[in-house]
């Protein structure tokens, strides 16, 4: 009896997975069918539409995460109108897949054209960095801290989003090998972004950042989970990358660790 119980329950259950796998099938068909449709829209806006039109759908086609829309978003980053290239880099952002990483830094190594415009490069740096992959990094970096305000601090930040040592090293040797002007220009910045990693507020003085590294290099571990920052630095972390705003993450004043303007240094 046991047997026959047993053989009936396997039935069930069998049966029951095959009713939920029927009942998966169109979600799949349906996606299927959004994609089919964004492409072709994306494509005819890209073909004959007015830039609100190509933004929107570029917008639409980013909103799938499909990587068949990567290649149609790939060729607006050449579009006439800097509103569509800027919004199909932030598409090539949102998309967080391989293939849009590898476009995005495809765009940063020979378009010329979007190195000239500042915000474009700017916002182009930033998409890179937003998937905080290290190789990627390492392309940024070897860049230096020449260029546009924006553009170097999107630089900086990015380095700062993969956690790592060798992201520390990485902004140590940018402010090694660079004058003393441009490395003041750039001195809250390079703050943050050490700050971000190893959870100490190293001022802004590149003797510190050097001595730090020099005694610490060996040793230094990254945790995985950034730490908390004083709230004016927190903040404009969060304000960079365009997080929400999140007041418990911020430290006051005096709670900083090694914070040589607070009481805790």
């Amino acid at each position: 009896m046991w047997i026959a119980v047993g053989c009936a329950l396997l039935s069930l259950a069998g049966s029951a997975r095959a009713q939920q796998e029927k009942k998966g099938a169109p979600t799949e068909v349906a996606q299927a069918e959004v994609v089919k449709a964004a492409l072709a829209e994306l494509r005819t806006a890209l073909a004959r539409g007015k830039s609100e039109e190509r933004i929107a759908a570029l917008e639409k086609a980013a909103g799938t995460r499909d990587a068949s829309v990567v290649e149609p978003i790939a060729k607006a980053l050449g579009d006439g109108d800097p509103a569509v290239q800027g919004a199909a880099i932030e598409a090539l952002r949102g998309l967080q897949r391989k293939e849009a990483l590898a476009t995005l830094v495809g765009a940063f190594e020979r378009d010329k054209k979007l190195a000239k415009d500042a915000e474009l490069s700017a916002r182009l740096v930033k998409a890179i960095g937003s998937y905080g992959d290290a190789a990627a990094v390492e392309k940024l970096a070897a860049a230096g801290i020449d260029g546009e305000r924006a553009v170097v601090e999107a630089r900086i930040l990015s380095i700062a989003n993969v956690r790592s040592t060798r992201s520390v090293e990485l902004l140590v040797e940018l402010a090694r090998g660079t004058a003393d002007e441009k490395v003041g220009a750039h001195a809250e910045t390079i703050r943050l972004a050490l700050a971000r990693l190893v959870g100490e507020d190293l001022g802004t003085a590149r003797q510190r950042w050097l001595g730090f590294w020099s005694e610490r290099k060996k040793t230094l571990e990254i945790a995985v989970a950034p730490p908390l920052l004083p709230r004016d630095m927190q903040r404009r972390w969060d304000m960079f990358w365009g997080n929400p705003s999140d007041p418990g993450r911020a430290k006051p004043r005096g709670e900083r660790g090694n914070d040589p303007e607070g009481k805790g240094s």
